[in-house]
């Protein structure tokens, strides 16, 4: 199999994944009144967040899991568990019903996370690595312009938990697609260490001080070593990890009360639904137009991105309807700008080995930051109102433009 093929095996299979898994949770609210469960909205705030943290909670053992048994093994794993998870709910009779699906959904899922440990395990050029990460989270935009829209119309013939049964198949044929991938080669050094540690060559054993020197360049040379012992600045990764859960926590924040939030504009149902989808649409539009022209531009500013992040929330506290598009636009930019640079200073610092375990942490961080915002806007809407998760928003991508001046300073010193 061709490397485009290969890339576009994976590429659809996580859009048919992430299709009914980032679009059915927008319909919360009839599931619950289908099941006559209270609707009070801690109960559909815990249903959203609940298969985001099942994810965050496995996503140590699947990372694990995937460099032992195989990146393939992994994503097949993860497309078997949201068809079943899917089931489930689509047959829920009780609201505890419907508790078990979506942690099923979210506990054996995490197509994301096995999707790039599988292609960060088959290509080892960093420039397309790179482009192959983007398009990734390509696909996951994607998912989030189609799937309102698509299940919006069937939610008005069908009734929602139905839909999950149907839906179930879109998995499934990601499954069978999935089997058509080459199976990755575990290598002996996958077997056997540990899930924070990389094994590394033993230093002589002359002289105190000649083993302190080659520890020290071991160090420096396996960045992702020892992650709980190392220090923060000096590890990659980690840094990377905890630049992508400021960026969640910044982007999920705004969501689970978008919908009041745009409702005291007057705006009906339809522009509220294409004013939320914009963001996604413009991170469409800049990669796109990225992939034509990107050798004619400078690298992309991790600080700037989540500066025009802070702008864009920000403006979001105006009064004028004109400044929020505006707002709902600089939000797309931002974010594309914020996961160019991160997906660059992954493709940089990849070791193909432990693909499962980098990208496994890498999405639970990410996932982890979703939850959080997610609880975060829970408590403090009822107390400050509905332009309070924008104010959060902001002030996290402000601590992410520090964290990341903090790093950048740290590096300058050690080079």
């Amino acid at each position: 199999m061709n490397y485009r093929m290969m890339v576009a095996i994976v590429l659809c299979c996580h859009y048919l994944s992430a299709f009914s898994a980032l679009g059915m949770p927008l319909f919360l609210p009839i599931m619950l009144q289908e099941l006559n469960a209270p609707l009070q909205s801690g109960w559909v705030g815990l249903l959203f967040i609940l298969p985001t943290l099942m994810t965050a909670i496995a996503a140590r053992y699947w990372g694990r899991f995937a460099d032992t048994y195989g990146r393939k093994t992994s994503l097949l794993r993860a497309e078997l568990g949201l068809a079943v998870g899917f089931l489930i709910c689509g047959f829920s009779q009780s609201l505890w019903q419907l508790v078990i699906g979506l942690s099923v959904q979210g506990l054996f899922g995490g197509t994301m996370a096995a999707s790039n440990a599988y292609l960060a395990t088959s290509i080892t050029d960093k420039n397309t690595l790179k482009q192959v990460l983007n398009f990734t989270q390509f696909s996951a935009r994607l998912a989030l312009i189609t799937a309102p829209i698509g299940l919006g119309f069937l939610v008005q013939h069908y009734e929602v938990l139905s839909l999950y049964r149907v839906l179930a198949i879109l998995p499934l044929l990601a499954l069978l697609l999935s089997f058509l991938l080459k199976k990755d080669i575990i290598t002996a050094g996958n077997i056997g260490t540990t899930a924070n540690t990389v094994q590394l060559p033993k230093a002589p054993a002359n002289t105190k001080s000649s083993k302190k020197s080659r520890n020290d360049k071991n160090k420096s040379l396996y960045p992702a070593q020892s992650l709980t012992g190392a220090a923060f600045f000096a590890n990659p990764y980690l840094f990377i990890s905890l630049l992508q859960f400021f960026l969640a926590f910044c982007m999920v924040a705004t969501f689970p009360y978008f919908l009041p939030f745009a409702k005291t504009f007057g705006l009906s149902s339809a522009e509220i639904g294409q004013l939320y989808a914009m963001p996604h649409a413009i991170y469409l539009i800049c990669q796109l137009l990225y992939g034509r022209i990107s050798q004619y531009l400078p690298a992309m500013s991790l600080s700037l991105g989540f500066a025009v992040l802070t702008s864009a929330v920000l403006l979001h506290l105006t009064d004028y309807l004109a400044l929020i598009w505006l707002a709902r636009m600089l939000f797309g930019v931002g974010m594309f700008m914020c996961y160019q640079s991160l997906h660059a200073q992954m493709a940089n610092t990849n070791q193909s080995k432990h693909s499962g375990k980098i990208f496994s942490r890498y999405d639970a961080l990410a996932k982890w930051g979703g939850v959080l915002a997610g609880l975060s806007v829970t408590l403090f809407v009822p107390i400050f109102g509905l332009l309070s998760p924008f104010m959060l928003s902001a002030m996290m991508a402000a601590v992410a433009i520090i964290t990341v001046s903090m790093y950048q300073a740290t590096c300058s010193k050690t080079v």
